[in-house]
């Protein structure tokens, strides 16, 4: 007989950090975070057999326009595999649950559906969707396998970079698009170094180029600094600048050398892109920041968050630079995982998102699907009264910030 106990959070982050269903969310640095930033409670949960913990929960207590409800970012931490142990844990979930008054439980777990290969096409290997019919045995209401983004609070898709082999042979997987990059960047002054919470404005700086383009709210500096804070020594910021001086000098060097002698169209083109690299340190001057990325990483998993780049350096690929002193860096943290963190599920061009897919897919990542977003729910009327009201106030707030951008585009 499975018991459920309240434990601390040093008992909950061990647990979770040698699971193999490791996950950021499941940590109370991830409560602590949606308290700071959203004002959500927490309760951290253990499953022991006898004295041994089996299963850890972080479940968050949140409020929405007078709506209550449990939710357990990325499921509870256990193994899925174990359909009794599955069975028990989440009853006992369901009793907690209930017992605080709420409308719904959410939990969507981080278990793969099946294999696919790059491309989304189902192959041989792994296939669960037996734990999403005992999940719904057990009285949940599965979301379905529908589109990414779709509503559900977090998506079931990403791009996930296996980490375990040599650098060299890791970057061998990259596209050629990726690797010519990198070996331009030896030439065009570009270098990736860890960055500070001073480096946060550029961060935002960047988001907020793309939220414009993309019609989304860029977050608030309080916003980057909990993060930060939150996740203390498992939060990583990188930063990625170029010397513009460096740049001119290495084009120059190689318009002086005999490398486009027979080449005159070529020629050409580099004498075009040191007249830009000169307009640029015009502008600019010679060093600044063109990429930034918020990672975290638990584990032997680290996940990339928030990256973003100068829009008037994306000729640079500066992101490219990025990622490889990033998984450089996570190597040495012990990291074997390398989450992209995202896509549509889509691969067809067709795809609104599928510049995203396209080119995250380029760093030779594993294609994860995931079952997906399941609630229980306690009292119906009240449930879909939270789902219309929360599907209005998305669509409300994403009109507001396309009409703001859109407002200030035209003054």
């Amino acid at each position: 007989m499975i018991q459920r106990r309240e434990i601390t959070a040093d008992i909950l982050d061990s647990f979770v950090r040698k699971s193999h269903f490791v996950h950021y969310m499941k940590t109370s640095s991830w409560a602590k975070f949606k308290e700071e930033t959203e004002g959500l409670k927490h309760v951290f949960l253990g499953f022991y057999d006898n004295e041994e913990l089996i299963g850890t929960a972080m479940v968050l207590l949140g409020s929405f326009f007078g709506h209550r409800y449990c939710y357990v970012p990325k499921g509870p931490c256990l193994d899925y595999n174990n359909p009794a142990l599955l069975e028990e844990v989440m009853k006992s979930l369901i009793e907690f649950a209930g017992d605080t008054g709420v409308q719904f439980l959410r939990i969507d777990p981080d278990v793969i559906r099946v294999s696919r290969d790059i491309l989304g096409n189902q192959i041989d290997g792994i296939n669960n969707e037996s734990i999403t019919e005992s999940l719904k045995e057990i009285g949940f209401h599965h979301k379905g396998y529908g589109y990414a983004y779709d509503g559900s609070w977090t998506n079931r898709y990403t791009l996930i970079t296996d980490l375990s082999p040599s650098m060299e042979e890791v970057i061998k997987t990259f596209s050629k698009p990726r690797r010519t990059s990198l070996n331009r960047h030896k030439v065009s002054g570009v270098f990736t170094r860890l960055g500070s919470e001073e480096d946060l404005p550029s961060l935002m700086k960047f988001e907020a180029m793309l939220g414009e383009i993309d019609g989304f709210p860029p977050h608030p500096l309080s916003f980057f600094r909990s993060l930060l804070s939150c996740f203390g020594d498992h939060a990583r910021l990188y930063v990625t600048e170029i010397s513009l001086e460096a740049m001119i000098t290495g084009i120059q060097a190689e318009l002086d050398s005999r490398k486009y002698r027979k080449d005159p169209e070529a020629r050409e083109a580099k004498e075009k892109d040191l007249a830009h690299a000169q307009e640029l340190l015009n502008k600019y001057g010679d060093k600044l920041a063109i990429a930034c990325g918020l990672f975290l990483y638990e584990g032997d998993m680290s996940w990339d968050l928030y990256t973003y780049n100068h829009k008037e350096f994306n000729f640079i690929k500066p992101v490219d630079n990025l990622h490889v002193f990033a998984m450089n860096d996570m190597k040495s943290l012990g990291v074997l995982r390398y989450d992209l963190c995202g896509f549509s599920g889509v691969t067809s061009k067709e795809d609104s998102e599928y510049g995203l897919y396209s080119y995250k897919r380029s760093f030779g990542p594993e294609f994860i699907e995931q079952i997906g977003e399941f609630d229980y729910v306690y009292k119906e009327k009240a449930y879909r009264r939270f789902k219309k009201v929360k599907s209005l106030e998305v669509r409300a707030r994403h009109k507001y910030w396309r009409l703001r951008y859109r407002k200030n585009q035209n003054s």
